[in-house]
């Protein structure tokens, strides 16, 4: 399982590199118009304005928000599109203008995943087929047979889980720099594990190369003030929750030789220059997923939603919409 260990040792780091630059970034304001050290969010800020709400599933209390449709004259018909975060990210770490762009058409549910920020952890371990578990039940309990379900990194593999464990529960099925686990799937690259481990220079600057993991060097370059666009979140996840999913990605088999039984319309999305999940597991995904679609950002990261939010909501939006009467 070693790649899923360095994808975990990826992801951890990284987390440490915007928990450094938050408290950089709060000096001034974000690009998006709110004051980092705020406690109020900029109207702009679609997530963090919407209430967080409590619903009661199994053993857990999930905290969730409800956003959308905005434009009000739209018919949502499809009912909402669920979004599953990544390796302990908190529902606020999502692109405000990706969110709001996806719910210009349709409502979205956003959540913490178990014991992470505002969702108490239940009780035992937090392995894959649990948080599988734990989304097919919310999916039920918030009053629908099925969803809609996007995942992103960690939660794309979670959302791949859920569409082998809960074929029922999954009406279309969108999968953002994920993978299917195991010792098939393609870790990241030298030179990604080069700069996670260069220990040089101050907490700030190592803070900055960690989070040029997102965006390839290029772009970075010709958008120097990008910290100061990223969300900051109202709420962090414990370090024990951290753990056991840490375990949790180090102990997932994978379900390779489970994707040719999804059914479900399937959209394999990844940026070409993404070092942490490589643009080839998508590419390998989606030759073995029966009819999915495979969308390459052609010079996108890993933050492939804050660098290019309103293609990546088009081509989400184009895709709900084209395999629906697939699935009516």
């Amino acid at each position: 399982m070693r790649s899923i260990r360095m994808r975990w040792e990826s992801a951890a780091l990284l987390l440490a590199a915007l928990a450094l630059l938050f408290g950089a970034a709060s000096c001034g304001s974000s690009g998006d118009g709110q004051n980092a050290g705020s406690t109020s969010p900029s109207p702009s800020n679609v997530v963090l304005s919407s209430p967080i709400e409590h619903l009661d599933v199994g053993d857990l209390s999930i905290a969730y928000r409800v956003i959308g449709p905005l434009d009000v004259e739209r018919d949502d018909a499809q009912g909402p599109l669920l979004m599953i975060m990544g390796f302990s990210g908190v529902m606020d770490l999502w692109s405000p203008g990706f969110v709001e762009s996806l719910a210009q058409d349709r409502e979205v549910v956003l959540f913490d995943n178990r014991g992470i920020g505002g969702t108490n952890g239940g009780s035992g371990s937090y392995p894959f087929s649990q948080l599988a578990d734990d989304t097919a039940a919310f999916i039920v309990a918030l009053g629908y047979e099925r969803l809609d379900v996007l995942g992103w990194s960690m939660g794309g593999d979670v959302a791949v889980d859920l569409a082998v464990r809960h074929p029922e529960r999954v009406r279309q099925l969108i999968v953002y720099a994920g993978d299917a686990g195991g010792d098939r799937a393609i870790p990241p690259d030298k030179a990604a594990m080069a700069t996670l481990t260069d220990t040089s220079g101050t907490p700030e600057e190592r803070g900055r190369r960690l989070l040029g993991l997102l965006f390839p060097e290029e772009w970075a370059e010709s958008h120097p003030d990008n910290v100061r666009s990223f969300p900051v979140p109202r709420e962090q996840a414990a370090p024990a929750a951290v753990k056991l999913q840490e375990e949790a990605m180090g102990s997932w088999r994978g379900v390779w030789d489970e994707l040719a039984d999804i059914s479900v319309p399937t959209l394999l999305v990844t940026g070409t220059e993404d070092v942490l999940t490589p643009a080839q597991n998508s590419t390998m995904m989606a030759a073995s997923i029966p009819g999915s679609w495979l969308a390459r950002f052609e010079g996108a990261g890993h933050g492939l939603m804050y660098q290019y939010p309103l293609r990546l909501a088009d081509t989400v939006l184009v895709f709900l919409s084209a395999t629906a009467r697939e699935v009516t």
